[in-house]
C-alpha cells in the first residue's frame, strides 16, 4: 500500500474504522421524514448597513440531527466572512418527507438532487454538506461566472460542494428520482449526457481534510467521517484526531462565547411558531384523539415523579425562587400563601417556602412576562414538545434565568397523543446522549450554572431514567 500524500488523499471509511457493536447490529434503515420543506436560517443585512441590490445568497445545506454541532458552526463560519449588506438564506435540508433514505450513506445523501425543485426551478443555489466551514464569503462562489454550465463542482463525482443553475438543472434532476432512491451515478449520467452542462469548480472551494492550505483554501471540508472533530457518531465510529481540528474548535469556542444559536426567541423557526399555536388550541379544546378533556390536557401533573430530585437541588442550593418553564396548567401545585388560587405563583409542600412562578407560552393565564432571574429553573414534560432547531435557544433561556441550577426532563419516546396537524406530540424524539449534548452546549454558553438532566426511556419492561449532571 502506498503512503498517503497530498496528491493521493483517501477519505474513505473502512470496516476497521467502525466499532464492533455497529458492525454486528442489523441495519434498520432510517425513519421516514416528517417535514414538507426545509427550515430556513435568514441572515439579513446587518443593522445600519444599506441592503445590497444583489440577489440573496441561497445555500442548501445537507444535514441531519446528529450533526447539530456542525450545523451551527457551518452557519457561524458564514457570519464571520459574510457581506454585511447582503441577504443569505440557508435552507436546512433535514427530515424531508417522501424520500427513501434506507440505503443512503448519510441522512441527507440525495436531498441535493431535489434542490432545483426546492428552489422553484429559478436562480442559483449553492449546495453544501454540513461537515464544512467557509473561510471566505460564500457570495464569491454564488456570483461566480458559470460559463453557461448548469453545475459546478471540483470533479464530476465530488458533489459535496456545488454551484447550480436551478432553471437548467430542473430539466434533468427531478425530486421524484431522488425520492425513490436513485444513486449518485444516475444523476451524474444525466449531467454527462448534455455537453457543457458540467463545469469544474476550483479546488479551493472544497479543500478536503489534508488538502487544506492556510490562506489559500476558501472552504474546509471535514469529509473523512472518522476524523470529524465534533465526533457526531461515537457509537458507530472509532475516531482519530484531525490535523485541522483546532480550526473548527476555535470557531465553536467563539460561537459559544457569543451565545450564538441558529434560531432565537425573537426569531424562532417556522415550526416552533406553528407548534405554539397548536398547543394553545389543545389547552382550550383538549386532546380528543385520546379522550382527554381540556382540564386534563397538559395539566402539569407529570411533575409528580420529579418533586424529590428538585427538592434535593433546592436544599443543596438554598433556592427561594423557582421558574417552572412550560408548567402547563400547574395542577400539582398549591397557591402560594397570600396569592389567589388562579395566580401564576405557586408552592409545593416538599419544597418548603420556595416560591414558584409558572410560565407557559401555550397557556394564556401563565404566558405573561417573567423576572430576569430565579434561583432555579425547572422544565418537565416540555423539551420533547419543542421543534429540534429551537431546543438550543429554549435551553439558553432556561440557563439565562437561573442563578444556581437548571433541572430538565426529556422524554425519549413517542407520545400517545397527537397534535391537530397529525404529528406526534413528542416532535423531538432523540436518545439520551443527544439531549446531554444539548445541555452541555447550553452550559458552555452559560458557564457556572449547575444542571441536571433526566432522560426518560420507555421499553418493553416499562419506563427508565438516565440522569446526567453537569
Amino acid at each position: 500500500m502506498k503512503p498517503l500524500t497530498a496528491a493521493q488523499p483517501s477519505f474513505k471509511t473502512k470496516y476497521y474504522h467502525k466499532r464492533i457493536g455497529h458492525l454486528l447490529r442489523i441495519e434498520r434503515g432510517r425513519p421516514p421524514g416528517n417535514r414538507e420543506a426545509p427550515e430556513v436560517v435568514l441572515l439579513d443585512a446587518e443593522p445600519g448597513v444599506t441592503p445590497s441590490s444583489k440577489p440573496p445568497v441561497r445555500i442548501f445545506l445537507g444535514t441531519e440531527t446528529a450533526q447539530h454541532r456542525a450545523e451551527r458552526i457551518f452557519v457561524w463560519s458564514i457570519l464571520q466572512v459574510r457581506d454585511p449588506a447582503r441577504r443569505y438564506e440557508i435552507h436546512l435540508m433535514k427530515h424531508l418527507k417522501g424520500f427513501d433514505r434506507s440505503k443512503w450513506k448519510t441522512g441527507f445523501t440525495a436531498y441535493r438532487y431535489a434542490i432545483p425543485e426546492l428552489a422553484g426551478s429559478q436562480g442559483r443555489a449553492i449546495y453544501n454538506d454540513v461537515d464544512q466551514i467557509y473561510l471566505v464569503d460564500p457570495a464569491e462562489l454564488f456570483d461566480m461566472d458559470m460559463q453557461g454550465c448548469g453545475q459546478l463542482c471540483i470533479t464530476e463525482k465530488e458533489t459535496a460542494v456545488m454551484l447550480l443553475d436551478c432553471e437548467k438543472m430542473a430539466k434533468i434532476w427531478h425530486r421524484a428520482d431522488a425520492e425513490r432512491g436513485e444513486r449518485h451515478k444516475f444523476f451524474r449520467h444525466r449531467v454527462q449526457a448534455i455537453e457543457g452542462m458540467w463545469g469544474q469548480l476550483p479546488g479551493v472551494w472544497n479543500s478536503r481534510d489534508h488538502e487544506y492550505e492556510p490562506g489559500v483554501s476558501k472552504l474546509l471540508h471535514y469529509t473523512t467521517l472518522q476524523t470529524q472533530p465534533w465526533q457526531p457518531f461515537p457509537k458507530e465510529l472509532r475516531y482519530k484526531d484531525n490535523a485541522n481540528g483546532e480550526i473548527w474548535f476555535e470557531m465553536e469556542r467563539a460561537a459559544d462565547a457569543a451565545g450564538f444559536t441558529l434560531f432565537t426567541e425573537e426569531n424562532p423557526s417556522r415550526g416552533y411558531t406553528k407548534l405554539v399555536e397548536m398547543y394553545r388550541t389543545m389547552h382550550e379544546e383538549g386532546s380528543p384523539d385520546v379522550g382527554r378533556p381540556p382540564e386534563k390536557t397538559f395539566s402539569g401533573k407529570s411533575l409528580t415523579e420529579h418533586v424529590d430530585p428538585i427538592a434535593e437541588l433546592i436544599r443543596a442550593s438554598g433556592a427561594k425562587s423557582l421558574l417552572d418553564y412550560g408548567s402547563g396548567k400547574a395542577k400539582l401545585y398549591s397557591p402560594y400563601p397570600g396569592e389567589a388560587p388562579d395566580a401564576r405563583f405557586k408552592s409545593m409542600a416538599a419544597w418548603g417556602e420556595t416560591r414558584v412562578t409558572c410560565y407557559d407560552p401555550g397557556y394564556e393565564p401563565f404566558s405573561g412576562p417573567i423576572e430576569p432571574k430565579y434561583d432555579g429553573v425547572i422544565c418537565t414534560d416540555v423539551l420533547e414538545h419543542i421543534t429540534e432547531e429551537d431546543i438550543p435557544w429554549v435551553l439558553d433561556k432556561l440557563f439565562a434565568h437561573a442563578t444556581s441550577f437548571v433541572y430538565a426532563v426529556a422524554a425519549c419516546y413517542p407520545a400517545k397523543k397527537f397534535l391537530p396537524d397529525g404529528q406526534n406530540a413528542h416532535c423531538t424524539v432523540q436518545p439520551p446522549e443527544w439531549w446531554r449534548e444539548q445541555l452541555e452546549g447550553a452550559s458552555r454558553r452559560h458557564p457556572g450554572i449547575k444542571w441536571q438532566l433526566c432522560a426518560q426511556l420507555k421499553g418493553k419492561l416499562g419506563k427508565s431514567d438516565r440522569v446526567f449532571r453537569g
